[in-house]
């Protein structure tokens, strides 16, 4: 397996080295020669097990077709939208006056009633029947009964079954 190599820059110093008695560790603050700080040392671009570093943004060009595109989709999303709300206004006024019209037969329906409820009482017919010349029955109606064989009898020579 290869031994990662691991830059000057984060290696301790030569002394500290002596000490220890194998080869040097890399310097992070936790085993960092007394007093220095990990500031005072040159930062290199990358090192051994450190994350990259996220490049910077590049901001592309939008095309002119692209913008062109965008806005022809805006008009058409706008173009449907004011159709859509001129199409209920629409609906509305139709509605509308189909209420104004359903109030008016109601009204024409409740006048009807009324008429009929005039004329149906008993003292309008009782004056129209004068007017006609009817008159009305001083005795009772008499309920006619009819002989059934006779009944038959009259159907046999007319020819009907009723």
């Amino acid at each position: 397996m290869a031994k990662h190599m691991v830059p000057e820059e984060t290696v301790a110093p030569e002394a500290d080295n002596k000490l220890i008695g194998h080869e040097p560790l890399p310097i992070y603050p936790g085993n960092m020669p007394l007093g220095r700080s990990m500031e005072s040392l040159p930062r290199p671009d990358r090192t051994i097990g450190s994350p990259r570093q996220n490049r910077k943004a590049v901001r592309r060009r939008v095309s002119p077709f692209n913008i062109m595109l965008m806005l022809i989709a805006a008009a058409i999303a706008i173009v449907l939208y004011i159709s859509n709300i001129i199409a209920v206004n629409q609906l509305l006024h139709e509605v509308n006056a189909l209420e104004r019209e359903q109030q008016q037969i109601l009204m024409e329906q409740e006048i009807l009633k009324a008429q009929i409820n005039r004329l149906a009482s008993l003292e309008k017919i009782q004056e129209k029947a004068d007017q006609l010349g009817l008159r009305s029955l001083r005795e009772p109606p008499v309920w006619l009964s009819i002989d059934p064989e006779r009944l038959r009898s009259v159907e046999r020579e007319t020819g009907r079954k009723d």
